[in-house]
């Protein structure tokens, strides 16, 4: 009788033992699983999450491929065209080329407008708009996931 007490014994710390790796390891992969939380420090200030649009607007015309409208005058349309649709923007003006259809490396003026947060139904008015206005074929679109803050000074 003593030795069937023993044999339950140890077979219990075994399921015993059995669960608590069983608990442990699925411990692990829900770990491993879940989003974990990022750093939204950025210069020691607690930082906020968010998304940045980068559009890449050439000026030189669709069918003619070179410029019709002159640069600040295209930076100006595009301004007033992004601020009926977002509270902000930055613009850097480029050069860039890229190759057409035939093989013909084309150089231009790229305006580059960054947004902050913006939302995507606007983005999209904003390029259909210069589309027509600086009768263009495409817009190059960036997304990029950031994190960022507002510093004030000390």
């Amino acid at each position: 009788m003593k030795e069937n007490k023993r044999i339950s014994v140890f077979h219990w710390v075994v399921i015993a033992l059995l669960v608590i790796q069983l608990l442990a390891t699925t411990g692990i992969i829900v770990y491993l699983c879940l989003p974990q939380q990022q750093n939204l420090s950025v210069l020691g200030e607690t930082g906020q999450q968010g998304v940045k649009y980068t559009l890449y607007i050439g000026t030189n015309d669709k069918d003619t491929y070179t410029q019709m409208i002159p640069l600040e005058e295209a930076k100006e349309t595009v301004n007033q065209i992004c601020s009926k649709y977002v509270d902000g923007y930055t613009v850097q003006e480029a050069n860039g080329g890229w190759v057409d259809e035939t093989g013909t490396l084309t150089q231009e003026e790229t305006l580059v407008y960054s947004f902050a947060d913006a939302e995507e139904e606007d983005l999209i008015a904003i390029m259909d708009e210069v589309l027509t206005e600086l009768n263009q074929n495409s817009i190059m679109v960036e997304r990029s996931d950031m994190t960022y803050t507002y510093y004030s000074g000390e």
